[in-house]
């Protein structure tokens, strides 16, 4: 052999071991559930998907233009309060994922910003109002102004098809930042909205979730105006049957 021969081979070596190493470390490495992924790489920073429910429409134009749902500070607890809307999860895929929500509201007059919000989603309950809670996400992060804000969650939410209740709610000190409402629809979809202010700070008796017009008789706007995205799995593939192998003839033995 050549010395140039062997001169090419010393250095094919070297890089085919490093070839194989690469290999094996991307085989190795672990991946972390398909959902988290696409969830967080949604472009310009947004949550990953679509509506899945869509409210974002017939906002009101006469007062009142929304409804308090918003956490105070300590010394304000009793006026804390949340509104809650529902909204559907259709059948006809193997599962779905909430990434987020937005929601339409706005800021009292000098009010905000708010330092991030809490997002709730509960069962719906006998009497069409938030039953059971089945998730929390407390203190998340927000991109917007008034009046669009948008909440991503810190992972999908995976539910499934039925009848659901979320909640948007402010974590906002009123000193000195005022309040936040979340704007009013003129429309009703499915049940009307419901609202609670457990302290009763506002006087109203409804310590729990009961229609919000029965709570406030101005409240004539039967629904809120949010969207929940996400996305949905496919549905599972329709299994192809194997074609039928056919007969060949045995082989003669060549001597």
């Amino acid at each position: 052999m050549s010395t140039k021969t062997q001169k090419v081979n010393t250095r094919l070596v070297p890089l085919g071991c490093l070839l194989v190493i690469l290999f094996l470390s991307i085989l190795a490495t672990p991946r972390i559930a398909a959902q988290r992924d696409v969830a967080e790489n949604a472009p310009d920073g947004g949550c990953f998907g679509s509506p899945l429910w869509d409210q974002y429409n017939s906002a009101a134009t006469q007062p009142p233009l929304g409804i308090g749902s918003q956490q105070f500070e300590s010394a304000m607890a009793v006026f804390d309060s949340q509104a809650a809307d529902d909204f559907a999860i259709t059948p006809g895929s193997t599962g779905s994922f909430i990434t987020g929500v937005r929601v339409m509201g706005e800021y009292s007059d000098g009010g905000g910003p708010a330092s991030s919000f809490n997002i709730y989603f509960y069962q719906n309950a006998a009497g069409n109002l938030p039953g059971t809670l089945i998730a929390a996400f407390l203190n998340l992060s927000y991109t917007g102004v008034p009046p669009d804000f948008l909440i991503c969650l810190p992972s999908p939410f995976g539910i499934a098809p039925g009848n659901y209740w979320v909640s948007v709610q402010a974590r906002q000190d009123s000193n000195p930042n005022g309040q936040w409402f979340w704007h009013n629809r003129t429309i009703q979809s499915h049940a009307g909205a419901a609202w609670q202010n457990p302290g009763d700070g506002y006087g109203t008796s409804c310590i729990t979730w009961n229609p919000k017009n029965a709570c406030m008789a101005d409240q004539v706007s039967p629904d809120q105006v949010f969207q929940i995205l996400g996305f949905h799995e496919g549905p599972l593939p329709t299994p192809r049957p194997f074609p039928t192998p056919r007969s060949r003839p045995t082989p003669v033995p060549h001597p």
